[in-house]
């Protein structure tokens, strides 16, 4: 049974609704909860020194210049901090911006393909809900500035191809340019490459090669040239210009795919090291839970990217926008699953083009994805659901906030995949898909109100800082091979001066020695020790299955050995664990 056509909503409406329907998620995910490595120290910690700083040019971290990405994000965090002062939820605001910039403009890009206004809903949906996107979107990095810059540029790319020669063309193609232009500001490369991946792509498939020398695709790089020429011009005349240039387009680009001689900070070949099929094995991941609705997508896709007509151009530049990047990603050198989250936009685009075809004349495959996307979904709740029973009986979260907020999430997930279920046997598949997702979004946030402040009390990195700097007040501090999350950790809010001790990770125990014959007995050395500390939940299982400790490492070492003493522990429980050395007993 196929249910009537509804009235149509208009784009206002539309993008009112879109927001609405996600604002849950983005404001429990951006809002409630601290700062989570990996990432979110170091980018909180640049945040706050952007902040800081008179000239805002380059990033800093702890006070030297961090030549990984360009600025726009921090500029962004830094002005939010100052607004709304120094927190997680501040350094996070302008997130919320770039959330509802990304789920608006693929919610437009699928409305101006000629889908139905429901379709264009589930597209933003999926485009925000998706796992790695979600997680991108509510992250204090990058990365969602970047998603944000290439929605409007693939929107842009859409509206200039499909439209006729004159304004309108120009204007789609210019916004495409601002897209990339904001993309490349936050993160480099991508930004270009997401909309002239998609758009080249289209243009090859389709073998309408006079596109290529239409005025309108290049009149917007003036407008490229106004944004990113000035800030290159500003890094080349500083002090290290050249050096810091070559790092920033040089190292972090093709030093991503394939090692290019750079010192050992900037050679990116050596950590995250990708795989072949990496993206395509783990995508179903990166997807939940729409993976089988992607699916279902990609196989009508087959078929209707070969049929004639602007209806099969909207197909392929769907497939343009995701997998071509995709491609591209799998042969670089370092891999990890938040590169991948602008393919998932074109993925988002593409469901919505499903959606809409399926709602008209669906199919017996359509049926099935519609129904294990539901089921998914509810596995999922499910797993979230066990996930507040862990925290109840271990004793690691508060007991009543636990338990209501397994039966809040267990009675609305089901409410919800009931009345899923009811619009699929109706017919209504957009309907279904859409409470679906309300069941899966109210999982979500249920689960968030007990397990957040959990996990912040295993994440609390800026309680953990004041307690070194308390017992460091008078002593030289020096951070022993330290990561950046350790190295944000004590420099937010601090600026306080320690040395980092860089050595050879085979004989550590000379440069310790080194420092304390320098520093003399009040020097200290901070040492990260492996693995996590113990906590309520990790106990609780041990009940079940033995736990076998990490050892204190290289801590251990240089204390057996006489080169120190260790003086105190500092650890978070189900989190990082520090050892504070000073130096060896007379």
């Amino acid at each position: 049974m196929i249910s009537p056509p509804r009235p149509s909503l208009s784009a206002r409406s539309l993008g009112v609704l879109i927001v609405l329907a996600l604002a849950p998620l983005w404001l429990s995910g951006m809002f409630g909860r601290g700062l989570w490595t990996p990432d979110e120290p170091r980018e909180a910690d640049i945040a706050w020194r952007m902040s800081q700083q008179s000239d805002r040019t380059v990033p800093q971290l702890a006070g030297t210049p961090f030549l990984e990405k360009p600025p726009l994000s921090y500029w962004m965090s830094g002005a939010a901090i100052s607004l709304f002062g120094d927190s997680a939820g501040g350094a996070r605001a302008p997130n919320l911006l770039y959330a509802v910039i990304t789920a608006l403009a693929v919610g437009a890009l699928a409305l101006a393909m000629q889908t139905d206004a429901a379709s264009a809903l589930l597209a933003a949906l999926v485009a925000a809900s998706a796992l790695t996107a979600f997680r991108v979107s509510i992250w204090l990095a990058p990365d969602a500035c970047l998603l944000a810059g290439n929605a409007l540029a693939l929107l842009g790319a859409w509206r200039g191809y499909s439209a006729p020669a004159g304004p309108r063309k120009a204007a789609g193609y210019t916004l495409m340019h601002l897209g990339a232009a904001i993309g490349f500001m936050a993160k480099s490369a991508p930004g270009w490459l997401v909309p002239a991946l998609a758009l080249i792509t289209l243009i090859v498939w389709e073998r309408r090669w006079s596109e290529l020398r239409r005025w309108e695709l290049y009149a917007g790089l003036a407008l490229q040239g106004l944004i990113i020429g000035p800030w290159v011009l500003a890094v080349a005349r500083t002090e290290h210009g050249a050096e810091a240039l070559r790092a920033l387009f040089w190292n972090n680009v093709v030093g991503r795919f394939t090692q290019v001689a750079a010192p050992a900070a900037l050679d990116y070949t050596t950590g995250h090291h990708n795989t072949a099929g990496k993206y395509l094995f783990e995508l179903p991941l990166y997807l939940l839970p729409w993976t089988f609705a992607v699916a279902a997508a990609l196989w009508r896709a087959w078929t209707r990217v070969r049929e004639a007509g602007r209806p099969a151009t909207a197909w392929r530049f769907a497939v343009a926008s995701s997998l071509p990047f995709l491609a591209l990603l799998s042969v670089a050198a370092t891999a990890r699953d938040i590169y991948a989250a602008p393919a998932l936009l074109g993925l988002a685009v593409l469901t919505g083009l499903w959606a809409s075809d399926a709602q008209r004349s669906p199919t017996r495959l359509d049926q099935l994805a519609v129904t294990c996307t539901r089921v998914l979904a509810g596995a999922l709740g499910g797993v979230l659901v066990v996930a507040l029973a862990l925290l109840f009986a271990s004793g690691a979260g508060a007991p009543f906030a636990c338990l209501a907020a397994a039966l809040a999430a267990a009675i609305s997930t089901l409410t919800a995949l009931m009345l899923a279920a009811q619009s699929q046997q109706r017919g209504d598949l957009q309907r279904s898909l859409a409470w679906t997702y309300t069941g899966y979004a109210a999982a979500l946030c249920f689960t968030a109100l007990a397990a957040l402040p959990v996990i912040d009390r295993w994440q609390d990195l800026p309680g953990l800082a004041r307690r070194i700097h308390a017992d460091c007040a008078r002593q030289t501090l020096a951070l022993l091979d330290p990561d950046e999350t350790t190295i944000a950790m004590l420099d937010h809010g601090f600026d306080a001066r320690f040395t980092i001790l860089t050595t050879n990770a085979q004989a550590p125990h000379g440069a310790v020695t080194g420092w304390f014959s320098a520093h003399g007995r009040e020097a200290r050395v901070l040492v990260l020790m492996p693995g996590h500390a113990p906590g309520p939940l990790t106990r609780w299982l041990e009940r079940f299955h033995g736990q076998r400790g990490d050892g204190d490492g290289i801590a251990e070492s240089l204390a057996a050995s006489g080169t120190a003493t260790l003086l105190r522990r500092y650890e978070l429980p189900q989190g990082r664990r520090y050892a504070l050395l000073g130096p060896p007993v007379p």
